[in-house]
């Protein structure tokens, strides 16, 4: 597993394909930070891609999804790698973040800069695991929306997406005092969300965890309406986020559902695995991939609605 550019030692017994919900030694060893690094900081800080794929992974680190970024460290080069190999994207470069609760945590966002292969251990090897959270169903995904929305940059041509990995639901509103106090303008307080899509050309996706062992439809709910619902996806094995985002991607280039379970299988996932992250995706599948892909399996009442291009859904 992993590319040619970006390649290291990390897979342990406990972070492997198959099921459970245990963590690495590997990111245990290495996620140690107790106070930000500098680099860290998004005071008035501004992230810039030149790339053509821009994907920033906005990581919940509070105390109930805190594993995320440990399984994200150790799986980082095989998702760098299958990019890659797969042909998922042809010119990206990935930013690390984290995400907390600006009314309770120390470090309520951690912002790192745009990199590619290696230089990307580093900056995960910042990121401030603070475990906290205010443990009323909410957490600062607003907050870091609007930073990403205001403070981050790409070429006009190019294609940005941003996963969101959690279980709670934002804020109503962005809190003035919050986003000034990290140097982000702003007028007046906003739900970030519809704007952010515009700019990310609709690319904003929820990873949805489980809050205390089941998906709770209000926190559901209140993605859906600010999302595409079919960009709100349920993780139903924390082990299997890398599968989950790397299936969004083989989808945006367009690859069907069914050629993504073949990628799967070819390294080394379980047939419990590849069924439970297929189910998860569906939805999207559904919405974006070529019709053709699916004519074969469809009535030829369905098959012929598709219309002028053959297409369903939109194009990212």
């Amino acid at each position: 597993m992993g590319g040619s550019s970006y390649d290291r030692d990390v897979y342990s017994s406990s972070s492997s394909s198959s099921g459970g919900w245990g963590t690495s030694t590997v990111s245990t060893a290495k996620l140690k930070q107790y106070t930000m690094d500098p680099a860290m900081n998004p005071k008035g800080k501004v992230i810039r891609s030149t790339s053509k794929n821009p994907i920033i992974v906005m990581l919940d680190v509070t105390g109930s999804n805190i594993n995320f970024a440990r399984l994200v460290y150790d799986k980082l080069p095989m998702f760098y790698g299958q990019i890659e190999q797969k042909g998922y994207l042809d010119d990206f470069d990935i930013s690390i973040c984290a995400v907390g609760d600006a009314y309770t945590d120390k470090y309520p966002l951690q912002v790192s800069d745009f990199a590619r292969g290696l230089e990307l251990d580093s900056w995960m090897e910042k990121l401030v695991l603070e475990g906290n959270g205010g443990g009323q169903c909410k957490e600062s995904y607003e907050l870091a929306a609007y930073y990403l929305l205001k403070m981050a940059e790409f070429d006009s041509d190019a294609t940005p997406v941003v996963f969101f990995i959690g279980d709670e639901s934002p804020y109503p509103r962005v809190d003035i005092d919050q986003a000034k106090s990290f140097d982000i303008p702003i007028k007046k307080s906003i739900d970030p969300f519809s704007d952010l899509r515009k700019k990310f050309n609709d690319n904003v996706y929820m990873l949805l965890n489980k809050y205390g062992g089941g998906f709770r439809d209000h926190i559901t709910k209140s993605w859906t309406r600010r999302l595409a619902p079919e960009h709100v996806i349920m993780i139903n094995e924390e082990k299997a986020i890398i599968d989950l985002m790397l299936g969004i991607l083989a989808i945006m280039s367009r690859k069907s559902l069914k050629t993504y379970a073949l990628d799967m299988k070819d390294r080394g996932q379980t047939d419990l695995r590849i069924e439970g992250v297929t189910q998860s995706l569906q939805g999207l599948s559904t919405a974006l991939v070529p019709m053709e892909h699916f004519k074969t399996s469809l009535p030829t009442s369905q098959a012929g609605n598709t219309g002028k291009d053959g297409k369903k859904g939109k194009r990212l």
